[in-house]
């Protein structure tokens, strides 16, 4: 019984964490954001209210806030797991730390 528990331990022990995707590195307020990626469900506690969605491309992630027309394209895109055409613009929260891009146009793509 101890062997079992020490293989056990030692094989969790060797399991790799995965990271998760560093934020991309925000422009200035109100530059263009235009990029091709998948999207996610915000699972966290946002900064602000606006964000609902994680943008994932090239290995690094976005907080994404969109308007009705296009928080259903971004719903559908998560549920499928689609890649989808962002357009937007990068904006501010209310913390320092707080940068997220609002979705002026979302398109699924293949």
């Amino acid at each position: 019984m101890f062997i079992a528990g020490a293989a056990l331990a030692g094989i969790a022990g060797c399991a790799q964490v995965k990271k998760p995707a560093a934020q991309l590195k925000a422009a200035a307020v109100g530059s263009r954001f235009d990029q091709v990626g998948r999207v996610r469900l915000y699972a966290g506690e946002p900064c602000t209210s606006q964000i609902m969605f994680d943008f994932h491309v090239a290995g690094s992630m976005v907080w994404l806030a969109a308007p009705r027309d296009e928080t259903e394209i971004l719903a559908d895109a998560a549920n499928e797991d689609r890649r989808v055409h962002i357009l937007g613009k990068w904006r501010r929260g209310g913390k320092s730390n707080c940068s997220y891009v609002e979705v002026t146009s979302a398109e699924l793509t293949r």
